[in-house]
């Protein structure tokens, strides 16, 4: 039972029935006449009333609240065995229970009715709340200007609002300004009219700010206690509306065309036709209404219609046709026509009659006349064929096949076809659709057995009354023999391993290698025509150039070299050696240049590599063996110092770290030199799994916690593990009581591994140096371990990326490429032409 539903008694009290309703939990009030139920309703969930009353009855109070809150229950406790006239209007009143005080038993009698009372009010609100939230249609209550009073949730999935933001807002500004004042009549009859609903449509703004139709129906209730207000239906008509534009403009187009539109009846009589009929044939619309279409087709026209129709109901699939006839004019005149014809059916799918556009093709004929002689003459070879038969060859077509077009026309067109080819072009390419074209590559064998190559082009087209295939065939065989030199030497650039260009005089690309095309990202077919700039930063394009002026202001040298930076579509820069050469026509002019890019990636590496490795052994031994000294002079001066100790702790502390970084360099001298650089599939989740537990086993005393899959395969070297391995030994090493989390991240192309651990964080400095790549005589890291890592991702065609987590510590994270597991030998074999930072 709820707690705080409110019970509002009527009357002087009777002891009993009084604690029957105290003794619970709800909230109790009481009235002692019909005007107190009037003032005291607001709020109330159930109404308990005794009979006798100063200024009334029952029977008041249950018309008062049925005027004011229907809503609400109301529990009748006459006195004694009660009243029959009470009882008959409690039984035709709905949520009103009739309980004389002779028929309680006991006070919690009387509590277990207010109980039931009160659970169907709550039942039956809530029951209200679902309809009206389930609705399809949107309810808004408006006070008498305008404003807004409440809008149900629909609200938020019809138009986009917030049902909670809208009261107090003046529902006109979100209507059409040109619909408001309809809107505003409207609203106006219905506070006239209480008793009836009020239609209007208009466009109301949504919350995207465009305008959608709505469906309105107010009806007023200004004057009830609860709503007062309008209460406003709104129902989404958009597309309604958007039908009877569109049923607007189509209409206007039939009638505006001049072509006959009509629609026909199962039996052939007109229901529909357009102006254009009085005009084409003489016959007004309204007089053809009703009557057979065979009066404006002549015999044979008839036939074929009627055949066309047959056609299309047993065909599954085809629904419409055209073909050709003449019409009948008034004045019996032969009108030569093109009808495009249509089945139409009911909606059990049975066939309910046409509808066809018809269009006068006069002009069309004479033209096929002119047009035949023009066919007949072109310098392309043209032939129509049927089922596969040739109908028509043109003189260029059996110059073409050394014959001449009657030993053509007649034939089969596969016979003139090469062998290899007959079924490419007899299946594939001459049975198109209506309307649609093909265009392709065969060969023809002419009469004396010579091949000759050519570009056809075919479509479908009407002839001689039936659908057949016009095909137009150029010879290439001149084409065809440049095409095979061009390929000659594509092949030759393509066998290049290395990425070579040729771009003309302006800087631009007139041809890449797939080698290009693979380093770069670049598309070979977008990218002819773009400048040399798009891979190349200014200054190593006027490098480039002074280098090409070099080789024209010298006839002893062909080729000039210099170092560049290649910038590939993803952002990458691989550094380039450019083997420079000139482009010339047959005349000796200067027509571009060609560059061989060799990549020195490798070489840049493995200079960064020895570098950073000598500086840091450099620096650090160094530092370390000052210490040394310094320590060796003060046992020297006092051998019986008490810090004597102390001081030898110090000598041996820095020994150990001196043997510990000489140890780390030779560790990674092995590992870099042992592993082959080629990336391969690896499942690292696999690997980390076993790495983990390791670690566990070896470091019983540290946190360690590792979110991982059940597998996460990546292209990477083989030491992709090591560089885990690093990060996570070097949170055990630089933390006490370290805590290190190790997780795995993946989406559609990458997958990441972060090691974050509760430690001091890695300091700026040391990141910095490893992010650059390279290390300076005052900028420099302290230790070797990070630089493993980073050697060992980026080999591995990844990225590392530092961390500051919110809560401190430090966080590592490397970001790699995401593979298939079967992809190991083709990541492999593919190493040989991409390259990482």
């Amino acid at each position: 039972m709820s707690v705080g539903r409110a019970v509002l008694y009527v009357g002087s009290g009777h002891p009993d029935v009084m604690d029957s309703v105290r003794g619970t939990e709800w909230r109790v009030e009481q009235v002692d006449t019909v005007d107190g139920v009037r003032e005291q309703l607001d709020g109330v969930d159930v109404v308990v009333s005794e009979h006798a009353l100063p200024d009334g009855d029952g029977t008041d109070v249950v018309e008062a609240v049925t005027e004011l809150r229907p809503e609400t229950a109301v529990v009748l406790v006459p006195a004694g065995a009660g009243d029959p006239e009470l009882a008959r209007l409690a039984a035709e009143r709905a949520g009103t229970r009739y309980v004389p005080t002779d028929t309680l038993d006991g006070p919690e009698d009387l509590a277990a009715v207010v109980g039931e009372s009160t659970e169907r009010v709550a039942t039956d609100s809530q029951r209200y709340r679902r309809l009206v939230e389930q609705t399809t249609d949107v309810v808004v209550v408006v006070d008498r200007e305008s404003g807004i009073e409440y809008a149900d949730p629909t609200i938020e999935a019809s138009l986009g609002y917030d049902p909670a933001r809208l009261p107090g807002r003046d529902a006109l500004s979100y209507i059409h300004p040109d619909d408001r004042d309809r809107v505003t009549a409207a609203l106006d009859r219905a506070v006239e009219s209480p008793d009836e609903s009020v239609s209007v449509e208009f466009r109301v703004e949504d919350a995207t700010g465009e305008y959608r139709w709505v469906a309105a129906r107010a009806r007023s209730f200004v004057d009830h206690t609860v709503i007062d207000g309008i209460v406003v239906t709104l129902r989404d008509v958009s597309d309604r509306k958007k039908r009877e534009r569109e049923l607007r403009r189509y209409e206007t187009i039939v009638e505006a065309v001049d072509d006959l539109v009509f629609v026909l009846d199962e039996d052939g009589n007109f229901t529909f036709v357009n102006e254009a009929h009085e005009s084409m044939t003489g016959y007004e619309g309204d007089a053809l209404l009703g009557s057979s279409a065979a009066q404006s087709v002549p015999e044979d026209g008839i036939e074929r219609t009627q055949e066309a129709i047959a056609d299309l109901l047993t065909a599954e699939e085809q629904s419409h046709t055209t073909y050709e006839m003449d019409i009948l004019t008034k004045d019996d005149e032969r009108i030569p026509c093109e009808t495009h014809l249509t089945l139409l059916t009911d909606e059990n799918g049975e066939f309910c009659g046409t509808a066809g556009i018809v269009r006068d093709v006069s002009d069309r004929k004479e033209k096929e006349q002119l047009y035949s002689t023009v066919v007949t003459e072109a310098n392309d070879g043209i032939v129509i064929t049927q089922d596969e038969e040739v109908q028509f060859a043109n003189e260029e077509l059996a110059r073409m096949l050394d014959g001449c077009r009657e030993e053509i026309e007649g034939t089969s067109y596969a016979d003139f076809l090469a062998p290899e080819y007959r079924e490419f072009v007899v299946e594939g390419h001459m049975s198109t659709t209506p309307g649609a074209n093909a265009r392709f590559e065969a060969e023809l064998r002419s009469l004396d057995g010579e091949r000759v190559p050519v570009e056809v082009s075919t479509t479908r087209v009407r002839y001689q009354g039936g659908t057949g295939e016009l095909a137009i065939l150029r010879d290439i065989s001149a084409r065809k023999e440049r095409e095979r030199e061009l390929e000659l030497y594509e092949t030759m650039l393509n066998a290049v391993p290395d990425p070579v260009y040729a771009s003309n005089e302006d800087g631009e690309f007139v041809a890449i290698n797939e080698a290009t095309e693979t380093v770069t990202g670049l598309d070979r077919a977008d990218a002819i025509g773009d400048h040399v700039s798009v891979v190349m930063d200014e200054a190593d394009v006027s490098r480039g150039q002074e280098v090409v002026q070099d080789l024209l202001a010298n006839d002893d040298r062909d080729q000039g070299i210099y170092e560049m930076d290649l910038y590939t579509t993803d952002g990458d820069v691989i550094p380039i050696e450019n083997h420079v050469g000139l482009l010339t026509d047959e005349n000796g002019e200067f027509r571009g240049s060609v560059g061989v890019l060799r990549d020195i990636s490798d070489r840049i590496r493995r200079e960064r590599r020895l570098t950073v490795l000598n500086r840091a052994l450099r620096h650090d031994l160094r530092n370390s063996m000052h210490v040394i000294l310094a320590n060796a002079d003060l046992i020297e001066r006092d051998v019986d110092d008490a810090d004597v100790i102390s001081k030898l702790g110090m000598i041996r502390n820095r020994a150990e770290k001196i043997n510990s970084l000489s140890e780390k360099a030779r560790e990674i001298e092995q590992i870099l030199g042992d592993q082959t650089g080629a990336r391969k599939s690896v499942d690292l989740a696999g690997l980390l799994t076993e790495q983990m537990e390791t670690f566990r086993e070896q470091h019983p005393d540290v946190t360690i916690t590792a979110d991982l899959p059940d597998s996460a395969w990546v292209r990477a070297t083989e030491l992709i593990d090591r560089a885990v391995e690093n990060l996570v030994e070097n949170s055990i090493q630089h933390t006490d009581d370290p805590e290190i989390d190790v997780a795995v991240e993946m989406d559609a192309d990458t997958v990441a591994v972060t090691v974050a651990d509760n430690g001091p964080g890695i300091p700026e400095k040391e990141r910095r140096v490893v992010r650059q790549g390279s290390e300076t005589p005052l900028d420099h890291a302290s230790g070797l371990g990070l630089w493993l890592v980073a050697w060992i991702t980026r080999d591995s065609g990844g990225e590392i990326i530092f961390e500051e987590p919110e809560d401190g510590g430090s966080a590592v994270r490397l970001e790699l490429e995401r593979c298939d597991p079967q992809d190991t030998e083709s990541a492999a074999a593919a190493e040989s032409g991409e390259h990482a930072e």
